[in-house]
């Protein structure tokens, strides 16, 4: 296992999740070892595959980077809303690889006030940062409630 530490970080928090099974397996997600079933794209059995599972921490994430940015420059946000989108593509050769559209609704925030806050959050979140340059992400501003 490889040191990812750095002299200029600290470590803020470390998660856990035991799978077995692979995408039609289990997963015991956390410290309260949620329980959720896995499935591959497109079952029609309950639970959730890992795309799935993978745009709900993805958006999570980036709604909390942006109220840290919101936060740092003043400027007051309503209750964020965002949705992730996270499609596999599969290669020629037998690879595969994401890509992904977030959604995010600002509401009582004007479109540029909006604009920048979308684009530092994506500076500053965890997610945005571990596949910038290796995953496709287009950010959307929406004027409508996502949920």
């Amino acid at each position: 296992m490889t040191d990812s530490t750095s002299s200029d970080s600290r470590l803020v928090y470390t998660a856990t999740s035991e799978v077995s099974g692979g995408r039609s397996g289990q997963a015991f997600v956390g410290r309260d070892r949620l329980n959720v079933t896995l499935r591959p794209p497109q079952s029609r059995t309950e639970g959730a595959d890992p795309e799935e599972l993978f745009a709900a921490g993805y958006a999570s994430c980036f709604l909390s980077a942006l109220q840290s940015v919101a936060r740092r420059d003043n400027i007051t946000v309503g209750t964020p809303q965002a949705r992730a989108h996270v499609s596999l593509h599969a290669e020629q050769g037998g690879s595969y690889h994401l890509s992904v559209q977030l959604q995010i609704h600002l509401p009582g925030t004007d479109d540029a006030t909006a604009e920048a806050l979308i684009h530092a959050a994506h500076a500053t979140c965890p997610y945005s940062r571990a596949i910038a340059g290796n995953v496709q992400v287009d950010l959307e501003l929406h004027s409508n409630p996502l949920l």
